[in-house]
């Protein structure tokens, strides 16, 4: 269970980091004067990234706590799979971002 831990820790960290990073994105998209439908689309994405990250680190967080239980793998399994989620989003939303404005 160790290595679950260390990827767990890890996972709670940067999920943090992360979604503080999308959240200020979507702050800095909001606050353009003129905002395009394309950059709507992609504020949206940065938003759900960020919710995912969040979730990820109350998933991590319930899931260290009951790593004893039965369904804490279950947890660390799902956390996981959000934050894999989350990230592609991200990586989408950049590509939204960068390849729609020429």
């Amino acid at each position: 269970m160790s290595n679950s831990s260390n990827s767990l820790d890890t996972l709670i960290s940067i999920s943090g980091t992360i979604a503080g990073i999308a959240l200020a994105l979507v702050g800095i998209l909001s606050s353009k004067s003129a905002i395009t439908r394309i950059e709507t689309l992609a504020d949206d994405v940065f938003l759900f990234a960020s919710i995912g990250h969040l979730l990820v680190v109350v998933i991590g967080y319930i899931a260290q706590r009951d790593s004893e239980k039965p369904y804490g793998k279950k947890l660390i399994s799902l956390a996981e799979k959000i934050f894999s989620v989350s990230l592609i989003a991200i990586v989408v939303g950049a590509f939204i971002m960068v390849y729609t404005e020429f």
